[in-house]
């Protein structure tokens, strides 16, 4: 009689949960490809994993399970998707714990559109890393920001295509990318720029009032699918969010070559304002549509964004 198992290491039933959430919408396809080497190391690590797809329609969503099992028990939360799946994962874990900073860990696969988040915290989706990490116990706390009760990873926006990201059908996502999709369609259709917002905006005793084409606070090394020195040397955890500003210009013909300067890094424009906070608000006579890594958040006329210093624990690549 042949056997396909053979005897090896005791087994015992594990004593603490790893939760799985796998989004297979998310990017180009490539869960499908992790989730059973990431359940089967994370046997191998001792932990039992309870896997759900996330499927809204029928329910299950990020929020909903980690509220069902956020007991002693759980030892981490692990997810495969985009920085959107992230987004859903952490604002569950810091609404459901009561408690911030929030005390499980996260174990993040990246395999969405463009993984800007990911990139920043330098995840390239490689499942063995990850595993090694955990095995190391190298977790990390990153800031997180609160966006009028909201919690975002990397990026609060407004203003010119903010809304493609959650517009855009899933399958032009992925073939574009999210901010790339974003700056491409800004810099190739001036025209269409002809909202205006006007805001008055407060951080740090300062106030500044005017017209604004886009705004941004990120919590990342890159926005809009840019890098700049001023941005590579942001910290994840320093309490400090990077808020870039782009005022309207006079001729919306202009627009191309602001958005190539701040493409470039270059922030002597006089359209582009750029500075650091810990907290910043947004007033506006009229209710504006924000994004939340790239997923809708709601349009609201007066909003407050500020740090929440280190409130989550991510495991990163070893």
């Amino acid at each position: 009689m042949n056997h396909t198992e053979s005897a090896g290491e005791v087994w015992s039933k594990p004593k603490k949960t790893a939760l799985l959430l796998v989004n297979h919408h998310a990017g180009t396809g490539t869960a499908k490809e992790k989730v059973f080497l990431l359940i089967a190391e994370l046997a191998k690590l001792g932990y039992e994993v309870i896997t759900y797809p996330i499927i809204p329609s029928a329910g299950i969503t990020s929020e909903q399970v980690i509220k069902e099992y956020l007991t002693d028990k759980l030892g981490l939360v692990a997810c495969i998707g985009g920085d959107g799946t992230l987004n859903h994962v952490v604002n569950a874990l810091i609404l459901s714990d009561n408690a911030e900073p929030s005390k499980i860990p996260i174990v993040y696969l990246p395999s969405g559109t463009t993984n800007d988040y990911a990139r920043t915290l330098g995840l390239n989706g490689d499942v063995e890393k990850l595993i090694d990490s955990i095995r190391k116990g190298m977790v990390y706390r990153l800031d997180v920001g609160d966006f009028a009760g909201q919690k975002f990873n990397y990026v609060a926006a407004f203003g010119a295509f903010t809304n493609v990201s959650y517009e855009t059908p899933q399958d032009q996502k992925n073939f574009l990318g999210y901010f790339a999709y974003v700056l491409n369609a800004i810099a190739a259709a001036p025209s269409s720029l002809q909202t205006r917002y006007h805001l008055r905006v407060e951080h740090d005793d300062e106030t500044e009032e005017g017209n604004f084409i886009f705004g941004a606070v990120s919590n990342a090394t890159s926005v809009a699918g840019f890098k700049t020195q001023a941005l590579s040397e942001a910290s994840l955890s320093d309490g400090l969010f990077e808020v870039m500003l782009i005022k309207a210009p006079d001729d919306l013909m202009d627009v191309g070559e602001i958005i190539r300067s701040a493409m470039d890094g270059n922030f002597d424009n006089p359209y582009i304002r750029m500075f650091q906070a810990k907290e910043v608000s947004f007033h506006s006579e009229e209710d504006i549509s924000w994004t939340l890594d790239g997923e809708f958040g709601g349009s609201l006329s007066d909003v407050n964004v500020k740090v929440l210093s280190k409130a989550v624990k991510i495991y990163t690549e070893a």
